[in-house]
């Protein structure tokens, strides 16, 4: 009789471990199938010099501290989307008022169009790789690292930032490296079944 109510709560354990992985896995494929309707902010550096990607920055800050406010009111993309394109030239004046008091003398451009985007994760929330509608901000020659995050709906403003590139998963390494120390995990139901056979 034991065996049998120890089997059963086994059962039931996997069941609702495997719900919960179900779960979370739909979670994050209902944002797969609504990333059409994003507009992305893409901001690139002149180039990968340190004074460079730190001026990037500062321009993303401002590009967002001016845009955060606006953004928040916008119910949809086309609103977002006229939002952004009828303050086009404040974004550039913004983006060139930066690089100049930061004593650089490079040119600021805007673009808004579709580009190509490479896998992105917002904490649990995942975009796949693809084409997105975005603002691009060209500092210089536009020839350094990049920075990117969700205008519309209002993701850069969440959490600017743990926005982090996700890398595919194409395997996992199972070699031990050496100095590691391994995991193991036990589990005290399946001792003690063990035990009792």
């Amino acid at each position: 009789m034991k065996k049998k109510v120890l089997a059963a709560a086994i059962v039931l354990f996997i069941i609702l471990g495997w719900s919960f992985f179900l779960k979370e896995n739909n979670s994050r494929s209902t944002l797969l199938e609504t990333s059409q309707g994003l507009i992305r902010l893409h901001v690139l550096a002149n180039s990968d010099s340190p004074e460079d990607q730190q001026l990037k920055l500062k321009v993303r800050d401002a590009i967002l501290a001016y845009l955060s406010p606006q953004l928040e009111q916008a119910g949809s993309s086309d609103s977002a989307r006229s939002i952004i394109l009828n303050n086009k030239d404040k974004l550039v004046e913004i983006a060139q008022q930066v690089i100049k008091e930061n004593g650089a003398d490079y040119s600021a451009q805007l673009e808004m169009g579709m580009f190509d985007f490479p896998i992105k994760s917002y904490g649990d929330l995942i975009l796949p790789a693809g084409k997105y509608e975005a603002v691009r901000i060209l500092i210089g020659a536009a020839q350094g690292k990049n920075w990117w995050c969700v205008l519309f709906p209002p993701l850069c403003f969440i959490d600017i930032t743990n926005a982090a590139a996700a890398t595919p998963q194409a395997g996992t390494d199972t070699q031990e490296q050496p100095g590691k120390d391994r995991i193991e995990i036990h589990w005290k139901l399946w001792e003690a079944l063990q035990q009792k056979s």
